[in-house]
């Protein structure tokens, strides 16, 4: 049966693919997006100008004469609206504010140690709730808040709307209305690996493997622009590959995991030192940070590999590690190649932007996306 699209939908979902266009990019002209997208002038036009009285895009200048009149520069009018991004582990909470342009306005990192217990899910909300008045977005200004984007360590299942299971948080079969019961916003939830994949990703339109290296190791796999989930919402568990075999005990229970022997917590000398510390120890020439990094590359080149062998696409170093690494890729790609003859060419290599709260921002990045998609229903609040 052929399904009819009626003529308002056409112009509704135009009107969102001009406003991700220039959401996506720092200033563009009506001529680009019409390229860009396939649309008429005219079309263009229309939606540019529609925009433009809601207030979402600005014209920012003009770019230079071609001979003819000159273009006016697009872009999206940064304090239109604001975000939250909230990322949620074992002993902390992360708050970021951040503008619809994904710029970082305010950071807060709190101890709150996760307990599945109404006074944990009160708490939690009151922490948000403070953010947002700190940064006056409450009472008159509350139509500033486009919502919270929540990043939760663990295996979620959207359909039933459960935690099904957390090792990081050592919870499962939890109620994920638990956690946002206490928030009155608009918010979006998902896995932090993915959230943080969703940041760092810019081209979802490739094929492309993140590979997450804070306190625990994760992932998220990009494959024909979509996220590929699993048959059991369990994609991308890097960190429970088994790297060497009857090696170091994982806090999974299984013996030798990539998580042991490639999280941030591998190369930490004491519970008390932290990552930045080890990285300026390591700089500094110090032999034990030294030994310990050597021996995190060659496990990581190693998983790298394989991954590599398995999708044979990018594959991005997020987390918190992978925001360190700057200065020492080369090192590692050079023990990359030692791996994979076949493979010289390690372009494919990626690192992410983010030394921390990656999957706060990518939380906060899907609930910005939330909003453009439904501009007109929020539009005017």
């Amino acid at each position: 049966m052929k399904t009819t699209v009626s003529n308002g939908e056409i112009k509704r979902q135009n009107r969102i693919k001009v406003a991700k266009y220039i959401l996506e990019h720092e200033t563009v002209s009506r001529q680009e997006i019409a390229v860009a997208l396939g649309f008429s002038m005219p079309t263009v036009f229309q939606n540019v100008k529609e925009l433009i009285e809601w207030g979402l895009v600005c014209e920012g200048g003009e770019y230079g004469s071609t001979g003819g009149r000159k273009a006016k520069m697009l872009k999206i009018q940064k304090d239109f609206r604001y975000v939250v991004g909230a990322e949620i582990s074992m002993h902390h909470i992360r708050l970021m504010l951040l503008d619809i342009s994904w710029n970082i306005l305010d950071l807060e990192y709190s101890r709150l140690t996760y307990e599945n217990t109404q006074e944990y899910y009160v708490r939690l909300g009151e922490m948000i709730q403070n953010f947002v008045k700190r940064n006056k977005l409450d009472g008159k200004n509350s139509n500033k808040l486009i919502g919270v984007g929540i990043s939760i360590p663990g295996i979620i299942d959207h359909d039933l709307g459960v935690l099904r299971e957390s090792q990081a948080l050592k919870a499962a079969n939890v109620s994920m209305r638990h956690f946002t019961q206490n928030i009155p916003y608009d918010f979006y939830c998902d896995n932090d690996a993915n959230n943080a994949a969703y940041a760092e990703i810019e081209n979802q339109q490739k094929d492309t493997v993140y590979l997450s290296l804070s306190s625990t190791v994760g992932g998220a796999i990009y494959l024909g622009s979509e996220l590929y989930k699993g048959d059991n919402f369990r994609s991308a568990e890097f960190g429970h590959m088994i790297l060497v075999p009857q090696g170091r005990k994982c806090y999974c229970g299984k013996e030798g995991c990539l998580d042991s022997y490639c999280s941030s917590v591998a190369l930490l000398e004491s519970p008390e030192q932290s990552l930045k510390q080890f990285f300026e120890k390591l700089d500094g020439g110090d032999e034990e940070c030294s030994r310990r990094w050597e021996e995190y590359l060659d496990y990581l080149a190693l998983a790298v590999c394989n991954i590599r062998m398995i999708f044979d696409c990018d594959i991005i170093l997020g987390g918190n590690v992978g925001g360190y690494m700057e200065g020492h890729i080369r090192a590692f790609e050079s023990k990359v190649a030692k791996y994979n003859r076949s493979d010289l060419d390690t372009s494919y290599i990626r690192l992410g932007n983010y030394k921390e709260g990656s999957s706060a921002i990518g939380a906060a990045k899907h609930m910005v996306d939330k909003y453009i998609s439904n501009l007109d229903k929020y539009i005017g609040n």
